[in-house]
C-alpha cells in the first residue's frame, strides 16, 4: 500500500515538473518571437497558450468540468504570477507623480464611459446582468505595459502627452481594482443601492487606507529591517518582508470580500515612494520572469476558439466600443484640461489597449464561473486586438500633433 501511494505521488510530481518545464520553455520561445516583431511579450504568452491549449494543438487539455485547463498546482503558480504582476504594477504607481488632477480627470472619463458602454452593449446582445457587469469591467483598465512601451520606443517619456497617458493609465489601474471589487459584489450579492455604496466605499477605503498605512508605517518598518539585514549580510531582508506584506494584503482583501490581486496592487502602491523601490523592482523581476509567463499562458490555455467564432460579431463590436469609449472618455477630458485636439486624441488612443488587468478581471470571472468560457475568450480577443492596433494609431496621431520622435 505504501509503495502504491509513493508511486502515485512520484508520477504526479513528474507530470507537474514536466508541465512547468514545458510552459516555461514555450513562453521563453514566445517572448523571443514576439520581441522580434516588436510586439509585447504578454501577447506572445497568451497566443502560445491558445496554440498549445484545447482550441488548437490540444497539448494541454482540461479535465472534465475544469475551465482553466491546467493542473491545480500550476494554477496556484499562475495565481502567484498574477499577484507578483499586480505588486509590480503597484510599485510603479508613485502617488506623488501620477495622481495629478489631470490624470484623475482623464482616468475617470476612461472608467465611467467604457464601463457603462460595455454593460449596455452586452445587455443589447442579450447577455445576463452578471455577464454584462464583468464585460463592462474588462473595458475599464488600460494596459500600462503597452502604453509605456510605445511612448518609450518613440522617445516621448517625460513629455506632457506621455505624462498624461501614463499617469491616467496608472490611475485607471487603481480604479480598475475598485471596479473589480464592485463587479464581484454585484454579481455575487445582486444589485442593491445600499449594498453597492457600502461595497464601493469599502473598496475605496481598503485601497486608500492600505496605501496610506503601508507608505507611512510599513514602508519604514521594511526600511529598518533592510538596514539591519544588510549589516548582518542578509541583503534581501527588506524585499522578503515587503513580499510578505503583499501576501498579507492579498489575504486581507480576500477576507473582506474583494480579491487577492487588489491587495497585492495596494501593497505595491504602498512601497512606490520608498527609497528601496528600485531594489524591490529588481527582486520582483526574477519572480516575474518565472511566474508571470505561467499566468499569461494559462490565460491563453483557457481560451476557446469556438467561443470566439460563436460570438465573433460581438467580439468585433466590443473591440470597436473598447477603442471609441477610451478615445471619447479620455480624449474629451484631456481637451477640457487644456491639451490640443491632436494631443487629446493621442491620449485617448494611448489609453485604448487592454491587457494585464482587463484580462485579470476576465480570468477572475471565468475561474469563479461568473462568466462562461465563450465570453472570456471574446474578452481576450478584444484585449489582443486593442493592444495590436494601438501603437500604429498612437504614432499617427502624435505625428499629426507635430511631435518628432527619437526612437530608442
Amino acid at each position: 500500500m505504501t509503495f502504491e501511494v509513493s508511486s502515485i505521488l512520484d508520477n504526479l510530481l513528474e507530470d507537474v515538473w514536466f508541465e512547468i518545464t514545458f510552459l516555461l520553455v514555450v513562453s521563453l520561445f514566445a517572448s523571443f518571437l514576439f520581441a522580434r516583431f516588436g510586439q509585447p511579450r504578454i501577447i506572445g504568452y497568451i497566443v502560445v497558450g491558445v496554440v498549445i491549449g484545447p482550441s488548437l494543438l490540444k497539448i494541454i487539455v482540461p479535465p472534465e468540468g475544469d475551465v482553466t485547463g491546467l493542473p491545480e498546482s500550476i494554477q496556484i503558480l499562475a495565481q502567484l504570477g498574477a499577484i507578483v504582476l499586480l505588486f509590480m504594477i503597484g510599485l510603479e504607481c508613485d502617488l506623488r507623480e501620477v495622481y495629478t488632477r489631470k490624470s484623475i480627470v482623464i482616468a475617470l472619463g476612461g472608467v465611467i464611459v467604457p464601463w457603462i458602454a460595455g454593460f449596455a452593449l452586452a445587455d443589447a446582445f442579450g447577455f445576463t446582468n452578471d455577464d454584462a457587469i464583468f464585460i463592462g469591467a474588462t473595458l475599464v483598465a488600460t494596459s500600462v505595459a503597452v502604453t509605456a512601451s510605445v511612448t518609450s520606443q518613440l522617445g516621448l517619456i517625460g513629455t506632457p502627452v506621455a505624462h498624461a497617458i501614463i499617469g491616467a493609465a496608472v490611475v485607471d489601474d487603481v480604479l480598475g481594482m475598485v471596479v473589480l471589487s464592485v463587479s464581484k459584489g454585484l454579481t455575487v450579492g445582486g444589485i442593491e443601492p445600499t449594498g453597492l455604496m457600502l461595497l464601493l466605499l469599502g473598496a475605496l477605503l481598503f485601497v486608500l487606507a492600505g496605501a496610506w498605512i503601508g507608505a507611512n508605517f510599513l514602508s519604514r518598518l521594511v526600511f529598518r529591517v533592510q538596514v539591519s539585514g544588510f549589516r548582518r549580510k542578509l541583503p534581501m531582508s527588506g524585499f522578503i518582508l515587503a513580499l510578505a506584506i503583499a501576501f498579507l494584503y492579498s489575504f486581507i482583501a480576500e477576507a473582506i470580500g474583494i480579491t487577492a490581486i487588489v491587495g497585492a496592487f495596494v501593497a505595491g502602491t504602498a512601497f512606490s515612494g520608498s527609497a528601496l523601490r528600485d531594489g524591490f523592482r529588481k527582486g520582483s523581476q526574477y519572480l516575474e520572469a518565472v511566474f508571470v509567463p505561467l499566468f499569461f499562458v494559462s490565460l491563453g490555455v483557457a481560451v476557446d476558439a469556438a467561443g470566439i467564432a460563436k460570438y465573433i460579431w460581438f467580439g468585433i463590436v466590443l473591440t470597436v466600443v473598447a477603442a471609441v469609449t477610451k478615445v471619447v472618455g479620455c480624449g474629451l477630458p484631456a481637451r477640457a484640461m487644456g491639451m490640443s485636439w491632436w494631443d487629446s486624441l493621442a491620449v485617448g488612443i494611448g489609453m485604448t489597449p487592454r491587457l494585464e488587468i482587463a484580462l485579470v478581471i476576465a480570468y477572475y470571472g471565468l475561474s469563479t464561473e461568473i462568466i462562461s468560457a465563450d465570453i472570456y475568450s471574446v474578452v481576450v480577443f478584444m484585449g489582443l486586438a486593442t493592444a495590436l492596433f494601438t501603437p500604429w494609431l498612437l504614432r499617427k496621431s502624435l505625428e499629426r500633433g507635430g511631435h518628432s520622435f527619437a526612437e530608442s
